[in-house]
């Protein structure tokens, strides 16, 4: 949301994060950081994805100080393996960009380990546990949270769910028993998921139903899947606005509202690339420069029927940060009844293997 809506103070930001590096920056806050973290804060990641988006940063000054930071990743739970991996990605891109081929494809290959956890840890999803909080030493989420965690190989969580069809079962039962926590991030991106798969117009039903719509919610106090849910809406119009409980976690949480009432939905941090989906207003603006507006906007129309860029159709259902920050306008055209064909050809996936 940043670094389309404030251009100029996320460039002091990202050149903020590289300057810590040069002064021996740690995972938790030191004198030269404002505020505490958790646990950690994926700096590399965010690095990558404003790289990516057009900003200033020279990586190699810092990059010997990014592979020692990667030596000290944890692996140590299923839950830690998924972001840790999710740093090495990054790192193995920065190296690429960096022309150092042959460390970018020993860490690409350390990447690819992920598999190993998730098969052993995440694959079968008929056990006992798969619904407890802090099952198998995870932090804030259960085994069908963190399952989706894996942004960097969405061609890959594919496969290892058993293909196309067995995907779409599976994020059909997730969603269908309500295991998805709209109160905090181990999930955060798990609406978005139909996007790449046969049936995209799914995540743009979901995006609006956990933006807007009345959902019921177990994890009223994060920690655990409570026998009373919340019924109701996640995000409303007063200072009490979140779920009972959600943290805020600086700005996540609300910054996912945003951009989702805009349309856009981040397809992988590290990507200049956003999913599309119907806003939630008529019309929005970003720095009077990029405008999206809705036709057949009503509150039952939450599929996209088609999408156009400065006049012309748009065949997909991505956009890329490039052409948001060149501006124009965007018109998404809106139904009460999915377009089962847009969205399906030209899709947008990471990948961690070419064919």
């Amino acid at each position: 949301m940043l670094s389309i809506a404030y251009p100029k103070q996320y460039q002091d930001i990202v050149s903020s994060i590289v300057n810590l590096y040069n002064y021996g920056k740690k995972d938790w806050a030191t004198l030269t950081e404002p505020s505490n973290t958790v646990r950690t804060e994926h700096a590399v990641v965010v690095l990558l994805d404003a790289y990516r988006k057009g900003y200033k940063i020279d990586f190699s000054p810092i990059i010997d100080s990014l592979i020692k930071e990667s030596e000290h990743l944890d692996f140590s739970h299923p839950d830690k393996a998924m972001e840790s991996s999710y740093d090495l990605w990054a790192l193995s891109e920065i190296l690429t960009i960096l022309h150092k081929e042959s460390l970018a494809t020993m860490y690409r290959q350390k990447v690819l380990q992920y598999q190993k956890v998730w098969t052993q840890n995440f694959r079968d999803i008929s056990k006992p546990d798969v619904d407890d909080y802090g099952a198998r030493g995870m932090y804030q989420g259960t085994v069908w949270q963190y399952r989706w965690f894996v942004p960097f190989d969405q061609k890959g969580i594919v496969e290892l769910c058993g293909g196309d069809s067995a995907y779409i079962a599976q994020l059909d039962q997730f969603f269908g028993n309500d295991f998805y926590n709209a109160a905090n991030e181990p999930d955060i991106q798990a609406p978005y998921l139909y996007n790449f798969s046969s049936q995209p117009w799914k995540s743009q039903e979901m995006i609006h139903r956990y933006a807007k719509d009345t959902v019921v919610q177990y994890y009223t106090d994060i920690n655990y899947r409570g026998v009373n849910p919340q019924i109701g809406r996640i995000y409303n119009n007063r200072p009490d606005a979140f779920l009972q409980s959600m943290d805020d976690d600086a700005g996540a949480m609300s910054s996912w509202y945003v951009l989702a009432a805009c349309g856009l939905s981040p397809a992988c941090v590290g990507e200049p690339v956003y999913y599309l989906s119907v806003p939630l207003f008529e019309h929005v603006a970003f720095n009077k420069t990029f405008v999206i507006t809705v036709k057949n906007f009503k509150p039952a129309n939450k599929y996209i029927q088609s999408v156009s860029l400065n006049g012309r159709n748009l065949d997909k259902n991505w956009i890329t940060q490039d052409e948001i920050m060149k501006g124009g306008r965007l018109v998404i055209t809106a139904s009460d009844k999915p377009n089962k064909a847009f969205g399906i050809r030209n899709q947008w996936m990471t990948t961690l293997i070419e064919n």
